[in-house]
This record gives structure tokens, C-alpha cells and sequence, in this order.
């Protein structure tokens, strides 16, 4: 899952493209603010573009089929998740987590509203925005040890930090990110491969600048990013290109699988010259697409 591009669901002439645009993975962003009638128009577009999807992701080009939805400190996260689980989507995206107890909650929602729709258990996945604020950039090291299973992936919130603490710039010298920043999306790297699970940068915000945003994505994959937002299509080749796999890369991964496959028991493996472990079978899946 390379390449995820955020959709905003009160344009229906983004959302009328978006299914050819070559995104590993499609967000409808259903947390953007807006009018309350405007809000309910766009979550009953979403549903129904989710719902008219479905078919299509498993006869044509496999994409992932997501939604963002407001945080849990906000009186639209309930109507969000309701408008976006009418279409069953793969996943949540949940903008502003504040830690461990929000996607817990939300967990418990979705277990309830999968029950009750007659979907799998458990079946729906969880990705986090974290570091909004202060409060909750503190708190992303503690999932570490306290991460819900429904949890695929990690992500940030880069523009939601600085405004919550008043900061002019994202990034200093060289584009290099300021110190709060760096500090965050530091620990979603740590964090996310601690648990094998993705890591996903925050998206580049200029859609007019797709030379800069390749350059991002292909420093983000430099970083052990394993995919990237975008919030245009014109940024999804580049982000495809950048967290393309290299064929070293790919053969290795095959060799770990293979060698796990004969071992099913094994908790560590020699595959060549080094040692590997589950967490080294896990990334290696991942970039075969098997996760």
C-alpha cells in the first residue's frame, strides 16, 4: 500500500475520477469541516460512491476503499463513521487520535456496527492520525505497547500540530523538518515498524509543486516510510515511483518468506548472510503485497 490519496466527499467531480487514478489506497475525507448541510450531502455521496465501488475494486484494479472521519472530540465522528460503514469500507482513517483510548472506542463501535450489518469480525481496519497536539504527540510512544490488532497502519498530522501550538513553519534549513515535527514522525516510524505494521507520511500540501512532492515521498521511503498520502492525482506517480520496491529488495523478500514458509515454526532464520525475524517476515510480506 503505497500510494494513499485523501478525496474530499463534497466535490463530486473528484470523486467521479478518483476510482482511475492509480492510488493504492482511496480516502474519502469525511472529517473536512463545512456547513451541516453541506456535511450531510457529503457523507451520503461517500456512502453511495463506497457502496458502487465494492464490485469494482475486485473486478478491475484492486484499490483499498477508505474514509476519514472526524475525531473523537468532535460531534461529527458518529455520523461519519455511520455514513462511511454503509459502504463497508477496508478502513478507518481516524483524524486527531488522541492515543490508545479513542481507538479502542471507536474499535467497539465498529465491532457493533459490523455485528449488526453481517460483516466478518473485526474485518474493518484502523489507522490512526496522530500528534495533532502537544498532549497526544506525547502519547504515541505508549502504543507501542498497547496497540488495538484492528491497527494497520500509522500516520501524522503535521498541520494540526503546528496550528495547535502556534508554529510559522513545518520545516527548517535544507527542508529538513523543525524539531517538534521531526519528533513525531520519528516516533511513528519507531512505533509502526515496533509492530509491524505500515508507516505513512504526511501528505505534501502543495498540489501545484509534483517535482517537490516526489522528492518528499522519495525521502520518506529513504526514512522507512512504507507509503505516503497525496491530496491530488498528479502527486500519485511520483509517490508510486518513489515506494516502488527495488528488485534487491524484492528478492529478499522472497528468500525471507520462503524461508518461513519451510519453517513455519521458526522464530528466527538465517537468509543469507544475516539473521531475520517474524517482524522481517511481516515488512517482507508487505512489499510483496501480501499483507
Amino acid at each position: 500500500m503505497r500510494s494513499w490519496i485523501l478525496v474530499p466527499t463534497d466535490k463530486s467531480e473528484a470523486l467521479g475520477s478518483i476510482a482511475g487514478s492509480g492510488a493504492d489506497a482511496i480516502v474519502l475525507d469525511l472529517a473536512r469541516s463545512g456547513a451541516p448541510t453541506r456535511k450531510a450531502r457529503a457523507r451520503i455521496e461517500a456512502a453511495n460512491w463506497l457502496r458502487s465501488h465494492r464490485e469494482q475494486v475486485l473486478a478491475t484494479r484492486r484499490f483499498q476503499r477508505w474514509a476519514r472521519i472526524g475525531g473523537m472530540d468532535t460531534a461529527d465522528w458518529r455520523a461519519d463513521l455511520d455514513a462511511a460503514m454503509e459502504g463497508s469500507p477496508h478502513g478507518i482513517v481516524l483524524s486527531r487520535c488522541r492515543g490508545a483510548d479513542d481507538i479502542r472506542q471507536l474499535a467497539s463501535v465498529l465491532y457493533e456496527i459490523e455485528d449488526r450489518s453481517g460483516l466478518a469480525a473485526n474485518i474493518t481496519r484502523i489507522m490512526p492520525e496522530l500528534g495533532s497536539t502537544p498532549a497526544s504527540a506525547l502519547a504515541i510512544g505508549r502504543l507501542a505497547d498497547e496497540l488495538h490488532p484492528r491497527v494497520s497502519a500509522l500516520t501524522w498530522d503535521a498541520v494540526g500540530l503546528a496550528h495547535s501550538f502556534g508554529a510559522r513553519r513545518l520545516r527548517g534549513p535544507a527542508g529538513r523538518w523543525s524539531d517538534g515535527f521531526a519528533h513525531v514522525r520519528a516516533q511513528i516510524l519507531l512505533v509502526a515498524h515496533a509492530r509491524g505494521i505500515g508507516a505513512i507520511e504526511h501528505p505534501f500540501r502543495d498540489a501545484r509543486d509534483d517535482e517537490v512532492c516526489t522528492r518528499i515521498a522519495e525521502a520518506a521511503r529513504a526514512d522507512g516510510f512504507t507509503g505516503m498520502f497525496a491530496i491530488h492525482p498528479s502527486q500519485l506517480p511520483g509517490i508510486n515511483a518513489a515506494f516502488a520496491p527495488l528488485e534487491s529488495e524484492m528478492s529478499e523478500a522472497l528468500k525471507i518468506v520462503s524461508a518461513f514458509s519451510t519453517n513455519p515454526g521458526a522464530t528466527m532464520l538465517t537468509v543469507g548472510d544475516r539473521r531475520v525475524d517474524r517482524s522481517d517476515l511481516e515488512r517482507a510480506r508487505r512489499l510483496l503485497g501480501e499483507d
